[in-house]
């Protein structure tokens, strides 16, 4: 039983009903038009080509079991639209015989062309040529016979459109520059290294004036031409190339190297020249007024005092349009930036603390000397910590701040704590100093205590005060084995090193420095003796905040050598406020050796 009724039907056949299918009756059936009841019809009954369908009507349809009137209306409405298709198709295949010329080139194949043509229809409103390439190239997945005969259409030669010969550009660019009376004399105008004029006058044995005569008259002669309709691919190049290069760019960019490698060595040159490029070093620059020292300082203008920029910034203050890489390179050049990364840029022709600034801004937080050096790439730690201009010592590591940054600087922690006590009025908590200091500056508790015991201070439970009255008083020195008795005064027995040689300070025991009238915070100049000779001048120096306990006895590095001493040698010196004594152990007095004798006497027999 039929699940379709129809009420009325055709007695045509669809061959005359559809008249496109005379011209293909040989041809397959397109089974992708139809639906599945047809397609089981027609298999049943055996139609295999349009042929075979166009002999039948309606009623020979309906025959079929599987075909009702619902299906063949939809036959009638799938052959109607195939048939458009078709008669488009043949449209468009006549167009590219006229667009071809009658050329033996072959058209795209009458199936892709027809699946192109319904494909644009169905992904695309625009159904002109223009419509099915941009399809192609915008849509996913586009079936294999579309791309073939757009492919087809994309390789059709430019020379078939217009009915004559279309050369490449690198071509017409010789032919402009080769039919001048002297091509090698303008060859000079495209080349980076180019002969004096007197050196080619020499070679043609003619003046340099009169090669430089020549030349301008080829160059005048060339310029008109390229005004012609002949040549105006090469005009129009030039004006791309101005374009694309701007008013300067390197000539090792990839730019300038895809344009080089299109066209050749030469007839780049050409075209450059063409287009008024001239070499600057390694930089190609439009116009003979341009120079790179000019683009440098009107950058130098642009950026002004902003020391963090990126190129593209700059752009509005050159002269003319510059691409940003070739700013970038002209800014790296000029000595006066660094390149960042991220396409930032920081001025850099400043001095090292400035460099150290500029980094603290970027990176946000504290750095140590080694940090900053590390980042600024240049000089020392130890040249940073003595010139750091502004920059803020926060702690015992060193760490560096800028003073906006709002911490408080850390001057030792001698200082740190008399700046404490005078906040306080004469008096501070040492727990309070003890957690500032440690969580502040990252010092050690105990080096804050030793400093406290050692130093100019009165501790009393909790609290610290300054020391009222500066003095020492000194302990017996008389059992220690380098103090040793020099008449009335004390000297003590040092080893010479290579420190000392060097200019390091002898480290005197302040017991012995206290017996012959020394005093703590004396800073004394005094002369420097030798056998009743004077070698110079010692400089005697009592620390408080020394936590080693000795006094520095210094600038006895020339003495040292105009008595040659050596590394391993032994000296004896006697520091008095009035003068400092240098002695070698044999030329103590004979007394002192006795006593000395004795007194290792005395030692062993102890021992023993």
């Amino acid at each position: 039983m039929k699940s379709e009724s129809h009420s009325s039907s055709s007695s045509l056949r669809l061959g005359e009903v559809h008249d496109w299918i005379a011209a293909a009756s040989d041809e397959p059936i397109d089974s992708t038009i139809f639906d599945q009841r047809a397609l089981t019809g027609f298999g049943r009954h055996h139609i295999r080509t349009w042929g075979d369908l166009g002999a039948l009507d309606d009623a020979a349809l309906l025959a079929i079991p599987t075909v009702g009137e619902l299906t063949v209306a939809r036959i009638h409405k799938a052959l109607a639209a195939h048939g458009w298709k078709k008669r488009g198709h043949a449209a468009v295949a006549a167009a590219w015989q006229q667009l071809v010329c009658d050329s033996d080139r072959p058209a795209p194949s009458d199936p892709d062309l027809a699946t192109a043509i319904a494909w644009t229809s169905a992904v695309a409103d625009d159904l002109t040529l223009g419509g099915l390439v941009s399809a192609c190239l915008s849509e996913d997945g586009t079936p294999e016979a579309v791309d073939d005969a757009v492919q087809s259409l994309r390789s059709l030669p430019l020379s078939q459109l217009v009915g004559s010969e279309v050369r490449p550009l690198a071509e017409r660019i010789l032919d402009l520059v080769s039919e001048e009376s002297t091509p090698e004399l303008v060859a000079r105008e495209f080349s980076q290294f180019r002969p004096s004029w007197r050196q080619l006058g020499q070679q043609y044995g003619v003046s340099g004036e009169a090669v430089r005569r020549r030349v301008v008259r080829d160059e005048l002669r060339i310029r008109g031409q390229l005004a012609s309709d002949s040549f105006q691919s090469v005009r129009l190049a030039a004006q791309r190339l101005q374009d694309e290069f701007g008013i300067a760019i390197r000539s090792d960019s990839s730019v300038v190297e895809i344009w080089r490698a299109r066209l050749g060595h030469h007839q780049f040159e050409a075209l450059r020249w063409i287009a008024c490029y001239s070499y600057d070093g390694d930089w190609l620059l439009r116009g003979a007024e341009t120079t790179c020292t000019d683009l440098s300082q009107a950058l130098d203008d642009a950026s002004g005092q902003e020391w963090l920029i990126q190129p593209e910034d700059l752009l509005s203050g050159l002269p003319g349009p510059v691409r940003p890489e070739a700013v970038r390179r002209l800014l790296m050049e000029s000595g006066a930036w660094r390149d960042i990364g991220e396409g930032w840029m920081v001025r850099w022709d400043v001095p090292l603390h400035v460099k150290a600034e500029r980094v603290l801004h970027l990176v946000g937080r504290p750095a140590t000397p080694a940090e900053l050096i590390e980042a600024v790439g240049e000089s020392s730690e130890k040249v940073l910590k003595y010139s750091r201009g502004s920059l803020v010592r926060i702690d015992k590591q060193f760490r560096l701040a800028l003073p906006e940054w709002g911490y408080e600087e850390y001057e030792g922690i001698t200082t740190e704590i008399d700046q404490r006590i005078n906040r306080g009025g004469g008096v501070a908590s040492v727990s309070a100093i003890l957690r500032e200091f440690v969580r502040d500056f990252g010092v050690k508790e105990g080096s804050v205590r030793a400093y406290l015991e050692s130093g100019p201070y009165v501790v009393s439970g909790d609290e610290v005060r300054h020391l009222g009255e500066l003095s020492y008083t000194p302990n017996i020195v008389d059992d220690r084995p380098h103090a040793i008795k020099v008449h009335d005064d004390w000297g003590q027995n040092f080893t010479v090193t290579e420190h000392h040689l060097r200019g390091y300070s002898f480290d005197l025991d302040r017991d012995i420095a206290a017996h012959n009238g020394l005093q703590p915070q004396d800073s004394l100049r005094v002369p420097a003796m030798y056998a009743d000779v004077c070698m110079g001048e010692a400089s005697l120096i009592w620390r408080l905040t020394n936590l080693n306990r000795t006094v520095d006895v210094g600038r006895l590095s020339s003495v040292l050598h105009e008595l040659d001493f050596s590394d391993g040698d032994s000296i004896v010196i006697v520091a008095t406020p009035s003068v400092c004594t240098v002695l070698r152990p044999d030329e103590l007095p004979k007394q002192q050796q006795a006593t000395l004798s004795d007194d290792l006497v005395r030692s062993l027999l102890g021992r023993a």
